[in-house]
């Protein structure tokens, strides 16, 4: 109910609409009385608020209120329209006279004459109207002209100045507002497009435009599909877009024909048909892509055989599922791994096979680990694609190639000392042929008759087999045959040569020229005279055979030898009398020999020949005596006895003076000395009575002094010759020449004794009594690492033999045990060593028969068995029996299941070969167990989440320092159950703020889900679910939803959509989405709001309060009374004020 005091209200809907703000524009009275008349300016804009601001009328001048005014007016409008503006173009009237009369005239501006000037007056104000004419046969057209600039000039007498009028100008910009008066026109009216069919969703395809003159939403153009149930095709409504929405193909469709509309969003003028569009045609040229590159398929032989003709080594079967040229194959190459085009691709007998032909004849020598091809098949799509695959061509090995030696010959030197299965020489072969095609053993296959060597058929390890004799055969030339092992026809050869010098060993004693030899000399020869020359040689070679020569006699005896020659010379003057008559010689040749010497003696027996080198001697001299001279006739008065010491010697006697031989004689032998006269009447009677007689002995070469005897002849008996019954009697002086005789011959005898003593040598020295003795420390067992370096020293065997010389020398083999050949002893140190690389994993143990030889003759031997034991170093990894393992789990797999068995082995031993498992791959879904190797399920797998499992385990050896460790992959797939629901995801709930007059077919939203399940547990049906299934329509397979039918803001602003997403597994799964579609007004514009009285008059008391409600303003527009009122000027302004719904307010 109005206030009291107020009066005149207009009816209007008292509640504004939901989404404006009710608000109130106050400003305060003055503190002065109301004149009694105020104007006012209203102005009702439709859904803006623009407030504008009043002018002061001014009663000084004849003037307009504003210089220049803005108004507007539609085109097309009909004769006596007039123009509108925001505020009033007038000029106030105040101090001016009332009879004024002021007319308005447009003086320029107005180019086609289209507008006139009219006056009205309201209360106080002369109020331009500006309208179009009457009678024109043109109206007016925004798209020729949308402004007019006019000069309007206002004319008044002037009541003060007769005769002068009044004159004012304000410029009036007429702006010509647009009506839908234009169709949208499409240029072109006809596209073409090409698109492959492997496009996906939502692909833009191209842009049409149609272009319409008119203005705002006039002028806006809406693009839609005539044909707005397809599902393939959407378009942009403002855009002009033309896309896909489902994926097109080839096979089915390859070309579609598109009708797009275009309609602007003005509404349509009464004169014109509805809904009048445009029209286009698109033409969608539907071509096959090449989606599908070549799928390459071989079936090949297991090899090729080196060397033979095999032609084709593998079918090729090349697939393409694409149709038409796309599917069809360009070529198929080899594109790598054939440098030297040993292959080739040829056609088959099928169009889609193809043959990989071997084009020359294969070695596997030049690629032993064959040859790895790449293939390549492009199809004749554009553009090509194409698929690459590996081939291994794997050749196998004939046996096409012989042995070879690292060496064609081998020279090497062996001591003749060394002991059988001394090692001499290590021959190596290798042979590049495969298996057992390049396994190689050896043999010796010449110059072995005496099989002095053997060999070891795996190493190629050349030892003695028997005792060498370096002067039998100084050098061997053996030929050592390297065989393969292949089928016995077709086993392949080749040979070597080994040289083998046999070095000398002092293993021979010298050997006398002429042994015992006989020699005789004489007495009394002068030193150094020569007696013999003894001659020796020596079998061996080099210093070996020198020779040295010595008297090995234990006495001394008057020799020397040449140490040199042989050539023996006396030493000291021989005697036959008083020395030995016959020497041995104990004649030694020694040789050169180091460490120790060889030596021989032979006898050389030295006979001393007697030389008359003594004078007979009397035993007695200076003979005195009587005779009687009764003295018979022979009668013997003396027997002289003279001795030589030579021996042998026969003396004679005789008398020397020879007139004594009348009545004396001596016996030439037996030196008698004989009366031979008869004395009474030989001797005168005046002769002496006394005969002195000189005695000589002679023993043929040398004469002894004469001795002398005097005899006196006795004619009777005296005191002094009381003997006289003897008829004579001689005594003569000892010269003691009979004990030097005895001395002598005791000498003679005793240096002439038997030589028993003079042996050559002593028996020990002689016979090989004693074999060797090993130590009694000698070890049964020796450890020695693995690892060890060549070289290494295992122990120092030391032997001993009792003999002396060469007969307890000894040499050391290892006569047995050494399969591997990898040991060595020296076989003068007795240092064994290490000679090749040990492997606990090939022989974990020898046996090692060491034996110890002397060098008698013949030789004797001792030997002990020296175990070997091979101590493991971890040397070797863990290995997998399977480097790569594939696992294929359902998702479902319960926890705790065991999914595989890994197993590794270690070929050390103890720690070294304890395998332990980690799995390293950081994932919690697995464990392994560390002892067992046993890969189980830890946590719950889902596909959805991770579909694969690339896992590396590890065996690690439990060596406590530097273990090793192998790696195995195991691939996991994980099988897909349906066990994921559709998921919307951000689209779960959507909105989407549409236009009420978007055109039916349109895309309003695209609600996707995605399903991580596989197979048709991922494939998704779409539906909708509410009760809006009339206005919204989906494609069950892209979640397109689009507007089935056309909108109406004023009918319903919004609407909750659910969409369905379904996947297509058993069970079914699925998920729904809200779709809130909210629709906003489109003014349509039709005209302006207008109120249905250009002045409204209403009252108010003074002293009103203030707020009191004066009048409600009601305005009218085509579109819809949603309106905004505001005071844009007049005189009250500063008392009253509006708010956005019309109720003025004091």
């Amino acid at each position: 109910m109005m206030p009291q005091g107020a009066g005149l209200r207009a009816s209007w809907p008292s509640q504004p609409p939901a989404h404006y703000s009710r608000e109130h524009h106050r400003v305060n009275p003055r503190p002065h009385s109301l004149p009694r008349l105020l104007l006012l300016f209203v102005v009702a804009i439709p859904l803006t608020l623009c407030w504008g601001t009043s002018v002061a009328s001014s009663s000084d001048s004849f003037k307009f209120l504003r210089d220049s005014y803005n108004v507007k007016i539609y085109e097309n409008s009909l004769p006596m329209t007039h123009v509108s503006g925001e505020e009033l173009m007038c000029i106030s009237l105040d101090n001016l006279s009332p009879s004024i009369h002021i007319t308005f005239h447009v003086v320029s501006g107005d180019t086609h004459g289209f507008f006139t000037a009219e006056t009205e007056e309201i209360g106080g104000l002369a109020v331009l109207q500006v309208r179009t004419k009457t009678g024109l046969r043109d109206v007016l057209n925004r798209e020729r002209s949308e402004r007019y600039d006019l000069v309007v000039e206002a004319r008044a007498k002037n009541p003060v100045r007769r005769g002068a009028p009044l004159r004012a100008r304000t410029n009036v910009t007429v702006n010509v507002l647009d009506t839908n008066d234009n169709v949208p026109l499409f240029y072109p009216t006809s596209y073409q497009v090409s698109v492959g069919e492997d496009a996906s969703i939502h692909t833009p395809l191209l842009s049409v435009t149609a272009h319409d003159p008119d203005d705002g939403n006039n002028g806006q153009v809406y693009y839609l599909l005539e044909d707005h149930n397809t599902d393939l095709f959407a378009i942009h409504p403002v855009r002009g877009v033309l896309s896909i929405t489902r994926t097109l193909s080839y096979t089915y469709g390859r070309i579609h024909t598109i009708t797009v509309l275009a309609k602007d969003r003005g509404p349509q003028p009464p004169n014109m048909r509805a809904s009048i569009a445009a029209r286009a045609t698109v033409e969608v040229q539907v071509y096959q892509v090449n989606i599908h590159a070549p799928q390459i398929y071989v079936q090949h032989l297991p090899h090729v055989v080196e060397h033979s003709h095999t032609h084709i080594y593998a079918i090729i079967r090349v697939e393409d599922e694409d149709e038409g040229e796309s599917g069809r194959v360009d070529k198929v190459t080899i594109i790598a791994g054939d440098p030297d085009r040993l292959f080739s691709i040829t056609r088959g007998s099928h169009s889609k096979e193809y043959n990989l032909a071997v084009l020359k004849l294969l070695d596997r020598e030049l690629a032993p680990e064959g040859y790895n091809l790449t293939l390549q098949a492009i199809d004749c799509g554009t553009p090509s694609r194409r698929t690459r695959v590996n081939v291994h061509v794997n050749i196998a090995d004939v046996n096409d190639h012989a042995p070879v030696f690292a060496r064609e010959q081998y020279e090497e030197a062996v001591s003749e000392e060394a002991p059988p299965n001394t090692p001499v020489v290590r021959v190596a072969a290798s042979d590049t042929d495969q298996g057992i095609n390049g396994r190689v053993l050896f043999r010796i296959v010449a110059g072995n008759e005496d099989e002095k060597f053997r060999i070891n058929p795996r190493t190629g390890l050349i030892s003695t087999g028997d005792w060498l004799d370096h002067e039998l055969t100084a050098s061997y030339s053996l030929t050592v045959a390297a065989v393969d092992q292949a089928s016995n026809a077709r086993r392949k050869q080749s040979s070597a040569k080994v040289i083998i010098r046999i070095l000398d060993a002092n293993d021979n004693a010298p050997q006398f020229n002429t042994p015992n030899t006989e020699v005789t000399i004489d007495e009394n020869e002068p030193v150094g005279s020569y007696v013999t020359r003894m001659l020796a040689t020596d079998a061996d070679s080099g210093e070996n055979r020198f020779l040295s020569y010595s008297i090995a006699n234990l006495d001394q005896v008057p020799f020397a030898i040449d140490p040199f020659d042989g050539t023996i010379r006396t030493s000291s003057v021989l005697d036959f009398e008083a020395q030995r008559r016959v020497y041995t010689i104990k004649v030694r040749a020694s040789d050169w020999g180091s460490p120790y010497k060889r030596e021989t003696e032979t006898t050389v027996k030295v006979k001393i020949r007697d030389v008359n080198d003594n004078r007979p001697q009397f035993m007695g001299v200076d003979c005195k005596g009587w005779v009687s001279i009764d003295a018979p006739v022979g009668t013997s008065v003396l027997t002289l006895s003279a001795l030589d010491l030579d021996n042998g010697s026969s003396v004679i006697y005789r008398l020397q003076n020879d007139m004594d031989e009348e009545c004396w004689s001596v016996e030439s032998s037996t030196g008698v000395l004989a009366l031979t006269c008869d004395l009474r009447t030989s001797l005168p009677h005046d002769a002496p009575k006394t005969y002195l007689l000189n005695v000589t002995a002679s023993d043929g070469t040398h004469m002894s002094d004469a001795t002398g005897v005097t005899i006196t002849v006795i004619t009777k008996r005296t005191e002094d010759h009381p003997s006289l019954k003897r008829h004579s009697h001689v005594e003569c002086h000892e010269t003691g020449i009979g004990s030097k005789a005895a001395e002598v011959k005791a000498a003679a005898a005793e240096n002439n004794a038997a030589e028993e003593h003079y042996a050559l040598l002593p028996l020990r020295y002689g016979y090989n009594s004693h074999k060797p003795e090993l130590p009694e420390e000698f070890p049964s067992i020796v450890k020695v690492r693995e690892d060890v370096d060549i070289g290494t020293e295992l122990l120092t065997v030391a032997a001993k033999d009792h003999d002396r010389g060469h007969n307890g020398r000894v040499v050391y083999a290892v006569s047995n045990g050494d399969t591997d050949s990898v040991f060595r002893i020296g076989f003068e140190t007795g240092i064994v060593q290490v000679v090749a690389q040990l492997d606990r994993e090939r022989t974990p143990e020898y046996t090692l028969n060491i034996t110890v030889y002397d060098l008698g003759v013949p030789h004797r031997s001792a030997s002990r068995n020296l175990t070997v034991r091979v101590i493991d170093v971890n040397d070797n990894a863990p290995e997998f029996n399977r480097v790569s393992y594939s696992l294929h789990l359902p998702e479902n797999t319960r926890n705790g299941t065991s999914v595989a068995q890994l197993s590794a082995q270690d070929a050390d031993e103890g720690l070294n070969a304890q395998v332990t498992y980690e799995l390293v791959s950081d994932v919690d879904e697995f464990k392994v167990d560390k002892v067992t190797g046993v890969l189980y399920m830890l946590g719950g797998l889902d596909r959805e989440r991770r579909s694969e499992y690339d896992l590396r385990v590890r065996a690690w050896d439990s060596a406590p320092e530097n273990p090793q460790s192998a790696l195995a992959r195991v691939m996991v797939t994980v099988l897909d159950i349906n066990d994921c629901p559709p998921e919307f995801g951000a689209a779960r709930s959507l909105k989407v703020d549409i236009p009420e007059d978007l055109p039916v077919g349109a895309v309003v939203a695209t609600l996707q889900a995605t399903d991580q399940d596989m197979g048709s547990g991922g494939q998704l049906t779409y539906s909708l679910t509410s009760d809006h299934g009339d206005v919204f329509r989906i494609d069950a397979q892209t979640g397109i939803v689009r507007l089935a039918e056309a909108l109406d803001y004023e009918t319903r602003q919004s609407y909750n959509v659910t969409v369905r997403a379904q996947d297509g597994g058993i069970p079914t799964l699925h998920a729904h989405a809200s779709l809130l579609v909210r629709v906003h007004d489109v003014d349509e514009n039709l005209g302006p709001p207008r109120f249905p009285q250009r002045v409204l008059r209403g009252w108010v008391k003074e002293n009103l309060s203030p707020g009191a409600e004066v009048i409600t303003l009601k305005a009218r527009d085509p579109d819809n009374d949603q309106l905004v009122y505001t005071i844009t000027g007049g005189d009250g302004v500063g008392y009253f004020s509006v708010d956005m719904h019309g109720e003025w307010p004091f």
